[in-house]
This record gives C-alpha cells, sequence and structure tokens, in this order.
C-alpha cells in the first residue's frame, strides 16, 4: 500500500460542538481517514491521516466549522520510504546492534529464543496459542525459581499492528532484564522479587501484514462476513464491557469492537492465559504508541474505580521515573479522562475480571511529529526510560501490594 500524497493534519476543538463533528468524521469515515490520534478533549490535538484526493474537501469541512489545523506530517510516503531505507541499511551493516533497527515477527522471536537459550537459568519461551492464521504468540518468561510461585508481572507489546515501537520497547525491556540480572542492581532486585513475562507481539498477523503490505494497519486480520474490509481492534474487543463506549459497531472503522466479545482468537488466547494465572499476577501493562501516556483503568467509564488512589499513585510514581530518565514528559490517568472513552480494553478486563489492581495502558513516544513512524533512533531511548517505569513499578507494587 502506498501513502503517496497522504499527509497528515493536526486538529485542535474549542468548542464541544467541534469535538463532536470530528467524532462523527470518525465514525462515518467514508473519505478514508485515519485517524492517528482519536478526537479526546476540547484542546488536545487530534492527529488525521487524509489521503491527497480527499485534502480540499476536508479542509473545506473544518473551515466551515472553524476548526484550527496545521500540517503536522507533509509526506506520510515519504517517512515511510525513509523508515525502510534506514531499516535496510542498519540490516546490512556488519556490527551494528540489534536495536539499530526496527524487526519482523520472525526476527523478533528468534531474538526471544536466543535470549531463552543464553541465560537457559532464567528463562524460557512460549506460546500462549496461535493467531488467526497460525503464527505463535510467544512469550518469554523470566524466573529465577519457576517454582515459587512469585508474584508476577506481564508486560506486552503489538496489539495494534503499526506501533512498532511498543514491540522494539518490549524486547529492549526483556533484554536488558535478563543481561543485567546479577550485574545491574534494578534487574537483579527486579528479578529476584518477581516474575516477568513479556509478549513482543500479541497481534502477530497484524505486524506482519505492516512489513508485508500496508504500514499503517492496526486490527487483526481476520475477515468479517457481510464486509469487504477485514479486522477487528484488539484493543476494543476483550470481554469487560464491550461495545459499552469508544468503539465502533461498523467492520470498516479502525476501533470495529467484533462481532462479538473476545471473538478474535488473539484475544481469546492472551485473555485465556491471563485468567488461568491470575492468582500470581500484581501487575499488567499493555504497551502502545503514540502521545506519551501512563493510563490506569477505567476505559469504559469515566467513574474512577475503587483503587484509583493507589493505581494513580503506580502512574505518578513511574512518569516521574521516566522524566528522570531523558527528560519526557508523560501525561497520567484514567483511560476515559486522559485519552477518551475506549471499553473491551486490555487493562479493564486485567483489572476487573482477573482482579489485577495495577493494570495499565501506555502509549509510547512521540507526541506527533514522527507519530507511528517512530526512528529507530529512539529504540534505545524509549526502552531505557520504560525500563526505569517498570523498576519503579516494582518497587510501588512491593510497597502497596
Amino acid at each position: 500500500v502506498s501513502y503517496a500524497g497522504s499527509s497528515v493534519l493536526r486538529c485542535r476543538a474549542a468548542e464541544r460542538g467541534q469535538l463532536d463533528f470530528l467524532h462523527n468524521l470518525e465514525l462515518k469515515n467514508d473519505m478514508n481517514l485515519d485517524f492517528w490520534q482519536e478526537a479526546k478533549n476540547l484542546h488536545s490535538p487530534v492527529d488525521v491521516m487524509v489521503p491527497s484526493q480527499h485534502r480540499a474537501a476536508l479542509e473545506a469541512m473544518l473551515l466551515q466549522n472553524k476548526i484550527d489545523c496545521t500540517t503536522m506530517v507533509a509526506d506520510v510516503e515519504g517517512l515511510v520510504q525513509a523508515e525502510q531505507k534506514r531499516n535496510a541499511r542498519v540490516h546490512s551493516t556488519s556490527g551494528a546492534s540489534y536495536f539499530d533497527s526496527y524487526h519482523d515477527y520472525e526476527d523478533v522471536h528468534a531474538y526471544f529464543d536466543s535470549l531463552a537459550a543464553d541465560f537457559p537459568s532464567l528463562a524460557a519461551t512460549s506460546s500462549i496459542g496461535n493467531t488467526y492464521y497460525g503464527k505463535s504468540q510467544k512469550i518469554i518468561t523470566m524466573s529465577t525459581d519457576p517454582s515459587a510461585g512469585k508474584p508476577t508481572m506481564w508486560f506486552d507489546g503489538g496489539l495494534h499492528a503499526r506501533e512498532w515501537i511498543s514491540v522494539a520497547t518490549m524486547t529492549y525491556v526483556a533484554d536488558f532484564l535478563l543481561r543485567g540480572y546479577g550485574t545491574n542492581s534494578d534487574a537483579t532486585y527486579l528479578l529476584d522479587t518477581f516474575d516477568v513475562i513479556v509478549c513482543p507481539i500479541l497481534n502477530v498477523d497484524g505486524y506482519d501484514y505492516t512489513w508485508t503490505t500496508d504500514r499503517m494497519w492496526r486490527k487483526t486480520l481476520s475477515p468479517n462476513s457481510n464486509s469487504p474490509c477485514n479486522g477487528t481492534d484488539p484493543n476494543r474487543n476483550w470481554d469487560d464491557h464491550w461495545g459499552v463506549a469508544g468503539s465502533s459497531p461498523m467492520a470498516c472503522s479502525d476501533s470495529y469492537q467484533g462481532p462479538s466479545a473476545a471473538s478474535e482468537i488473539e484475544v481469546q488466547n492472551v485473555q485465556n492465559y491471563l485468567y488461568q494465572n491470575k492468582d500470581t499476577l500484581v501487575g499488567y501493562v499493555n504497551f502502545h504508541s503514540y502521545s506519551q501516556d501512563w493510563m490506569s483503568p477505567w476505559g469504559w467509564t469515566d467513574e474512577l474505580p475503587p483503587d484509583y488512589e493507589q493505581q494513580n499513585g503506580l502512574s505518578a510514581a513511574a512518569v516521574a521515573a521516566i522524566k528522570a530518565t531523558h527528560g519526557k514528559t508523560y501525561e497520567y490517568g484514567p483511560i476515559a479522562t486522559t485519552i477518551y472513552p475506549a471499553s473491551g480494553s486490555s487493562a479493564d478486563y486485567t483489572y476487573d475480571v482477573c482482579g489485577v489492581k495495577y493494570s495499565y495502558g501506555v502509549e509510547l513516544r512521540d507526541t506527533g511529529e514522527f507519530g507511528f513512524l517512530l526512528p529507530p533512533e529512539e529504540i534505545v531511548p524509549s526502552g531505557e526510560e520504560i525500563w526505569a517505569a517498570i523498576v519503579a513499578m516494582g518497587k510501588y507494587i512491593e510497597a502497596n501490594p
């Protein structure tokens, strides 16, 4: 898929009617628009990718509604091509670090297998199930003593296919934890205190499709009956308050909730695994990009959950650790009020159904300059700041069980 001529506009709604207009534009989606950042609050950025043939019509509608917009990414295809060239150049450079570039799912899975082989006393890879197209949903379980039943933290990425930095960041975290154990005090503390599970790519079919066919694909790839559009938004498909808010019943929408709760095999597999292991699970984070947010439940309603104070306390500790690493500012708070209502999300499921008090959805770098096409030079800094946040998370959970 070529994005030649496509650009990204950044708009801000100054009043409620403008916000509603942007919401409706997204729901109707009759101009093949792609909302990179959805309409959330007044004055917050709404990023929308528009094909060249619809730009004039869109701008006329925005002008009519007096909505202020600027061009954020003038040439989407140029960014996609630059990313491909950078990746190809690094892959052909001898001595390049694994974290100098992004990697396809086969590379990522092979890297996790090599980590387990390099640290057999600390790590093992396994599969929680297969995707619609039969690809393995691989995890790595890291533990100093698997028989001890230690409290467990789970981290995952790649639920939305195009959010490559989430996959790379998860790889960095697993790598640093294993290589640092016994020499780095934080890594040693974390693995002495907790078992840690990382799933680098939950939506393997979709992630693979962003490498082979369409860099901007977000959803799963399962076909939808009576629709030419494939795929369901896997972070609107979890079996908790499914279809209540912030999801779409229309199959062609990027936020399509699916025909029923947990209709997607990828979601079923991870739900089953987490539910079966809920008694030891004390922390859950689902990583996305972009917009730099650390968010707690609820997604389905803006009412505060009973554990809000402690959940928000951990969020504050995590974003302080991020800020102290490279100076990046992350917003924090409940999903519904920090970004937008989103029902059927992973963090609501793990908190509500599995009883994991410290459940989060996190949006990684950046705040829009590159969006989903974050340069690979930012992989290591992103990994470093999220590593610091995870250490802060572990210490907070230990102090506030």
